[in-house]
């Protein structure tokens, strides 16, 4: 099978995916929003659209990952923040006012320590578990 990319360099953005604990696959893309989740199948389980009433702009998702327990981690480019979903998509966090400006790349390490990468290129990491 083929796959196409596009270059930032032509002001295309890349989409991302994410496989889940249970091998759901999470596919986002800045160009498309909703984030959407699929099972094993290929079948839609879930699609978000992003919004809620804490942030202003429209739903921007980018970067994202999913961490040991199956959340669900989504970057927002638009309003600096980061939406958090557990693995069936029920809405669960939304980071904002933290200092995000700008994220960009994401990854979760094995003690649920989040780390997110700006386009500064400064890295940050975040406790979002208790």
């Amino acid at each position: 099978m083929k796959m196409e990319t596009q270059s930032l360099q032509e002001g295309k953005v890349h989409f991302f995916l994410a496989e889940n604990t249970n091998g759901d696959i999470c596919y986002s893309d800045v160009n498309a929003p909703p984030v959407v989740v699929m099972d094993k199948r290929g079948r839609v389980r879930f699609p978000d659209d992003g919004k809620n009433d804490q942030i202003a702009n429209s739903f921007c998702p980018l970067q994202i990952v999913t961490d040991p327990s199956g959340r669900i981690i989504v970057t927002d480019v638009d309003d600096a923040c980061l939406h958090i979903f557990v693995m069936d998509g029920q809405f669960l966090l939304l980071l904002v006012n933290c200092g995000l400006d700008k994220p960009r790349g994401l990854s979760v390490n094995s003690e649920e320590r989040l780390w997110v990468g700006f386009l500064s290129s400064d890295l940050r990491m975040i406790q979002y578990t208790m």
